[in-house]
């Protein structure tokens, strides 16, 4: 589990999950609107791109928090990069990260979760002021933050796990376990903190707020939502104590109001400080609920809070239909209840963006604007919110690569369509040596990523695509529920291609001497890959047919289908021909459906299954295709006989690699990217794409 001796290995991290109907009906939305969107289909009509009008007082009107003023109501929350570096240190990647969104526009930004101990430091990457070395680290931070007219606040965060004898011990209010939280993963009982080591941690929070004040750092967020150690005295799920810690609502506020008095008293009256917390804890037994998060907020006040952050948390249930995460605006109710409690400002955080804050804010449901995920994938979204280029955003796709690659992939966090993202120097686009000519095959997000870069850096740039427009496999991935977001990114890759000068042919098929007119110095190989077809008795059938083909309506499903295949086309097809009112079985070899699926996506997509009643059958293997069935073999060796009016194929792709192949020899220089060099994710594609415009 540890790192060394001194470390705790990095834990999963866990998100809210709650009843979609919420988002609806005691919302932000109006019924009427929540009747009018089908379920999991909402986002804004973006179409308006540069006609929507481009004022917003609200959201760049200057704001104050304490004494701290800032330009804008625009606030980047804490968000885990795995940026710092080893023993906690900020890293100039860190620094690259922060300072452009600062540059992009943003009044506030705050840290990732910074531990004001090492003692309770979680990962060997994760942040900390657990002692005086760290300040110099903070204040390059801050100063870069402050060099673009942005203010920087840290988050203080105390994981709920602590090293004790170079082991890792979890600690609560109370030795349960509940399973909103990530608990018991050491196979060892929660250990109960006694009121001296609650005394403990309160000196923690002091001292490192502190050493941000020392370091420059405008104000200091105390982490108390989300189910860490803080959340868990609040709540009545993980909190059982019978003393003055536990009980009744104010007493387990008692840990906070003790953490904002000493962090108050260590750096005076006019240093900002205020808490994140939980305006509602869903799905959750005893969990917290906005009433009493309404009556603790002005005990929080008293003690010294200049602001309420108001996030949300929910556990997993077979109940909950989508995460929460899918609703913009989830969670603003919660904070329009906090703000009518406090006179204090009140951040509202929630998949928002520029349009819907400002809407937030001029209906007086709160003051500040968290805007997230979307600073990711563009951190220029407030510079261009505010002089109207809506067209020019990138667009965020919910797809969840930057919260859990952090944990599934330990490489940091990464945004599949914003490859610079945490790559800020060294991915910075500049001038070529010389121009060339340079010619892509394939208008997927491979390609098309590489024709932008390739001539913003001064190439000459052909780029034949084969469809009528571009987009490539983006058109067909936009097509099943949850993932409407994606047309968004294909409408804008298309638009940045003619920005940047890129000379686009499509409906035009790239052949070696359609190339060779051209005379390029370089060919750029983008053409995807193409579908697996494997050895089944009956597969050439008319009743067969390949998932891109069902999504893109070139092919019709009968009324009972089998999918052969369930990694995520599969499962995702199925969706969306069960949203159709089919009859859908899929068959995965594997144990597990929607394997190559991260946790929350996948999450997301198995409940949807589950509501529409798809048949979901692991440990199968397809022996022959029939006219109106299909004969499998399960784990046991026995046979089974589906029925199915349609078959669909849905077993992974392999690289094209026949044009390339084609123009061995022919041409100074080939570079095959994306799905044409190995089947992957969006993320993998526009990062090659991306990469391959910076090599030229």
């Amino acid at each position: 589990m540890c790192t060394g001796n001194t470390r705790i290995q990095t834990l999963a991290w866990t998100y809210f999950d709650v009843y979609r109907e919420y988002a609806y009906t005691e919302g932000y939305h109006s019924r009427a609107v929540a009747q009018a969107i089908p379920a999991g289909r909402y986002h804004r009509e973006q179409e308006r791109g540069t006609e929507m009008n481009s004022n917003f007082p609200g959201l760049f009107a200057p704001g104050r928090i304490g004494r701290m003023e800032l330009k804008n109501r625009i606030v980047m929350p804490p968000m885990g990069t795995g940026y710092g570096a080893e023993g906690g240190y900020v890293s100039q990647r860190l620094i690259d990260y922060h300072e452009a969104r600062a540059r992009g526009g943003v009044g506030l930004i705050i840290t990732e979760v910074t531990a004001p101990s090492l003692q309770c430091q979680a990962s060997s990457h994760l942040l900390t002021l657990g002692d005086d070395s760290y300040i110099p680290g903070f204040r390059d931070l801050a100063d870069a933050v402050h060099r673009h007219g942005a203010k920087l606040a840290v988050q203080l965060q105390h994981s709920s796990w602590e090293v004790r004898d170079g082991s890792p011990v979890q600690v609560g209010p109370s030795p349960v376990m509940v399973p909103a939280r990530v608990m018991g993963i050491s196979g060892k009982p929660t250990h109960e903190l006694t009121t001296n080591e609650i005394a403990r941690i309160v000196e923690w929070f002091a001292s490192a707020t502190r050493r941000a004040k020392e370091a420059g750092c405008d104000g200091v967020e105390l982490h108390g939502a989300h189910q860490y150690l803080v959340a868990s005295f609040l709540s009545a799920a993980t909190n059982q104590r019978q003393d003055e810690y536990g009980g009744t609502a104010e007493k387990r506020a008692r840990f906070l109001v003790e953490i904002i008095r000493a962090t108050r008293e260590a750096v005076g009256p006019e240093f900002p400080i205020w808490p994140r917390l939980n305006g509602q804890e869903f799905g959750i037994e005893n969990g917290v609920t906005i009433e009493e998060t309404e009556q603790i907020v002005p005990m929080l006040v008293e003690a010294g809070a200049q602001a309420i952050h108001v996030s949300g948390y929910g556990a997993g249930s077979s109940a909950i239909r989508a995460p929460i995460s899918d609703r913009p605006g989830f969670l603003v109710s919660l904070a329009e209840r906090v703000k009518k409690t406090t006179n204090v400002p009140v951040i509202a955080v929630g998949r928002l963006d520029a349009e819907l804050g400002e809407q937030v804010l001029a209906e007086g449901k709160a003051d500040f604007i968290a805007i997230g995920r979307r600073l990711m994938a563009d951190p220029e979204l407030p510079n261009k919110a505010a002089e109207g280029r809506f067209g020019e955003i990138t667009p965020c796709i919910n797809c969840m690569d930057c919260i859990e690659r952090p944990v599934s992939e330990g490489r940091g966090c990464a945004c599949a369509v914003n490859a610079a993202m945490g790559h800020e120097r060294e991915y910075e686009i500049t001038p070529a040596a010389r121009a060339k000519k340079v010619v892509v095959v394939g208008g997927g997000p491979a390609g098309m990523e590489a024709a932008r870069v390739a001539a913003r850096r001064g190439h000459r740039v052909v780029l034949f695509e084969k469809e009528p427009a571009p987009g490539g496999q983006l058109t067909v991935a936009a097509l099943p529920p949850y993932k409407e977001d994606i047309a968004l990114l294909t409408k804008y890759m298309s638009n940045r291609l003619a920005e940047a000068g890129v000379e686009v042919h499509v409906s035009t098929e790239a052949t070696p001497g359609a190339i060779a007119e051209v005379g390029p110095d370089t060919v750029v190989i983008a053409t995807g890959g193409l579908p697996i077809l494997p050895d089944i008795p009956g597969i050439e059938g008319p009743n067969v047919a390949f998932a891109q083909d069902v999504l893109a309506g070139r092919a019709t499903a009968g009324q009972n289908v089998v999918i052969i295949g369930g990694g995520m086309v599969g499962c995702e097809t199925g969706h969306f021909l069960a949203e159709q009112g089919k009859t859908v079985t899929i068959i995965e070899m594997l144990k597990r459906m929607a394997a190559d699926v991260s946790p929350m996506v996948r999450r997301r997509l198995m409940d949807g299954l589950r509501e529409k009643n798809v048949s979901l059958q692991t440990q199968v293997t397809c022996e022959e295709i029939h006219d109106d069935a299909v004969t499998v073999t399960t784990a046991e060796g026995e046979k089974q006989t589906i029925s199915a009016d349609s078959v669909v194929i849905a077993v992974g792709y392999r690289p094209n690699d026949e044009l390339s192949r084609a123009l061995e020899g022919k041409v100074p220089l080939i570079l095959r990217i994306g799905d044409s060099a190995e089947p992957r994710r969006i993320r993998e594609a526009i990062d090659d794409g991306y990469r391959a415009g910076l090599s030229l």
